[in-house]
């Protein structure tokens, strides 16, 4: 947990090793959300496809389970 200052403005600093951890850079754009008693910020997705590849490396190729049930046929 860190704590941090807040300016005349409400602005703050978000720490570097969180800022690092969730790619927020300058510029970056955040959700402010009200969490019922938390104020949360939550970084806006600039493009989905691109942040969410790799997300289930490890896992079964969905690519290769459609090739094969399409190989087997569809189920009767």
């Amino acid at each position: 947990m860190s704590i941090v200052n807040t300016s005349s403005k409400g602005q703050i600093v978000i720490p570097a090793k969180l800022r690092r951890k969730y790619n927020i850079e300058q510029g970056t754009k955040l959700n402010v959300v009200d969490g019922d008693g938390e104020i949360i910020l939550r970084p806006v997705l600039q493009d989905a496809v691109k942040q969410a590849r790799g997300l289930f490396r490890g896992g079964q190729s969905s690519l290769q389970e459609l090739m094969r049930e399409r190989k087997e046929g569809s189920p009767a």
